[in-house]
């Protein structure tokens, strides 16, 4: 027809032809680096959320936690002090039976030998593995055997030290010393004065790992 260019059926085969080799070479190039590319971004995505994650998890924490050296501090603390308890309990029995033996050999009346937990060791450097015990002991007896006592506390094996001494009169004992004062007080000085006496004593202790 006048005034159209025909294209020779040979040529439009060729372009055909070449169109569709690119657009299946686009495919296959596609298909062997696009996918792993865009497989290896969405990794790359995903550890990064994660990342993220963990960091918020990490700040969150140190959050929590304001001072994580005194934090450190407090539980070696409550470690040494379980580490101190479990010494107490090994070898508390053994202090308590020998500060018991002397006041039985000189047949003094003991109310109570235990010991106090609610006393600690203040201003004092121990090495690692030491602990200091307090043991509280309160009996009845005259001056003389309390002397007598502790002295023989002193000369036990382990090394007892005196922390404390209160001595009272019993109120019944103080009641009749009145009143025989009055009537015989030459008799009344021969009459030992029964006393109530709270001896605290302390000592240190190795425990065992």
């Amino acid at each position: 027809m006048p005034g159209y260019l025909k294209i020779p059926e040979n040529k439009l085969f060729r372009v055909s032809l070449t169109s569709s080799i690119l657009l299946a070479a686009l495919i296959l190039l596609y298909a062997l680096l696009g996918r792993p590319v865009f497989k290896y971004s969405d990794n790359l995505k995903a550890e990064f959320i994660s990342t993220q994650e963990k960091l918020s998890e990490s700040e969150r924490l140190i959050r929590n936690f304001p001072n994580p050296q005194k934090e450190m501090g407090e539980l070696e603390k409550k470690a040494q002090e379980l580490r101190n308890m479990g010494a107490s309990t090994k070898q508390l029995p053994r202090l308590i039976q020998s500060l018991a033996l002397p006041a039985n050999n000189l047949n003094i009346n003991v109310s109570s030998i235990r010991p106090r937990d609610d006393l600690k060791a203040e201003n004092e450097n121990l090495p690692a593995g030491v602990t200091k015990i307090y043991v509280e002991v309160v009996m009845s007896c005259s001056y003389q055997t309390l002397a007598e006592y502790i002295k023989a506390v002193n000369e036990l094996p382990t090394n007892f030290i005196i922390e404390r001494l209160a001595i009272e009169k019993k109120e019944e004992d103080a009641g009749e010393l009145d009143a025989e004062t009055k009537k015989t007080p030459e008799k009344n000085q021969e009459k030992p004065i029964e006393l109530s006496a709270n001896l605290l004593l302390s000592t240190y202790m190795i425990w065992e790992i």
